[in-house]
């Protein structure tokens, strides 16, 4: 749909809801992985977020996450008015700074971390009030079960390793999919999963940091959102911060579940290796295939956690092929930094 028609659609429906026309409708370049259309609308001294997305199952996800977790008193956007056709709705606008903008701008400053603690204290809020969601409004599954990691291993299968130029034996690779897809989807799945939950979907209004793009949440492990957001190739944090990062969301639970430190650990590392091969999954379908800079410049940075957390896993010797092919990609990851494709 061009442009004129998608700026149309928006004014047409702003007037259905105030009944008046508004000043302005901008187009945002959001550069996400997603199909949705953004737009800034202006009316007088007021600013809305307008979203347009034939995906209706995602929207209504969206509806009742946001509206649970505004009634739980954690920070996300209002939806201020939905079309009758579902398709088109207005959220408040939390201006144009996110945390990955304010940590690229700013460095690791105590302010940054600050907002790293504050968006770790609330995720854990938004976890535990995890119990309570009635998980029939997810999308597009209900839980992080065995089907869902089958989905992360083979988008990696798929869309990076099959473009990475490495050849491999497709039957030996899956029947060590299948034995760690088994292996990962067994543990606590009561909590709520925010699924992408990374720098880029915390916005920072207000000098506070506030949750946007949860619609893909389902329950799920605790351990996989906090692996999502220490591990983000772009945000390329320290070992140091990450480490000072987890020791805080540790302090934080541990008020209020029992959770053994060893296997706190031990399980977090297999989330941060979860994360990170779907991760590059997506990034080779973004970037390498589709083309699209920001995701092919994350490639080297996400390889390079990889190398690191190779070294450092146990239990490899499970999944032996599966593993060996990381071992080399990971050694070819500087062919990613120019790759043209």
């Amino acid at each position: 749909m061009k442009l004129e028609e998608t700026n149309h659609i928006v004014e047409k429906e702003f007037r259905k809801w105030q009944s008046k026309s508004c000043d302005s409708v901008e187009a945002l370049n959001i550069g996400s992985g997603s199909n949705r259309q953004y737009f800034r609308v202006r009316s007088a001294h007021l600013f809305y977020i307008a979203t347009i997305n034939d995906d209706l199952r995602e929207n209504e996800a969206f509806y009742y996450l946001a509206s649970f977790f505004k009634e739980k008193d954690i920070r996300v956007p209002n939806v201020e008015y939905i079309s009758s056709d579902r398709r088109l709705y207005f959220q408040q606008d939390l201006g144009d700074e996110n945390l990955l903008q304010t940590l690229k701008s700013q460095g690791c400053t105590q302010a940054v971390i600050g907002y790293y603690k504050e968006s770790l204290n609330m995720l854990w809020k938004m976890q535990y009030a995890g119990q309570e969601v009635d998980y029939s409004h997810s999308y597009p599954r209900p839980s992080f079960d065995q089907q869902s990691v089958l989905w992360d291993l083979n988008y990696f299968k798929y869309y990076f390793l099959k473009v990475s130029g490495l050849t491999f034996d497709e039957q030996l690779l899956e029947n060590d999919i299948i034995s760690l897809s088994n292996d990962v989807a067994v543990g606590d799945d009561s909590y709520f999963m925010f699924r992408d939950f990374q720098a880029r979907n915390i916005q920072i209004y207000d000098a506070k940091p506030w949750f946007i793009d949860f619609q893909g949440g389902r329950r799920g492990p605790l351990l996989y959102d906090v692996a999502s957001l220490l591990y983000q190739a772009s945000a390329n944090l320290s070992n140091q911060n990450r480490s000072l990062l987890l020791e805080h969301y540790y302090k934080i639970i541990s008020q209020t579940i029992d959770y053994p430190e060893k296997a706190f650990k031990d399980d977090f590392k297999m989330m941060v290796f979860i994360r990170i091969v779907q991760t590059l999954g997506a990034y080779g379908f973004r970037g390498l295939i589709e083309g699209k800079e920001y995701f092919k410049a994350s490639i080297p940075n996400a390889l390079s956690n990889l190398k690191v957390l190779l070294s450092d896993l146990e239990d490899v010797n499970k999944y032996p092929y599966f593993f060996s092919l990381l071992h080399q990609l990971v050694e070819i990851k500087d062919n990613f930094a120019t790759n043209k494709k």
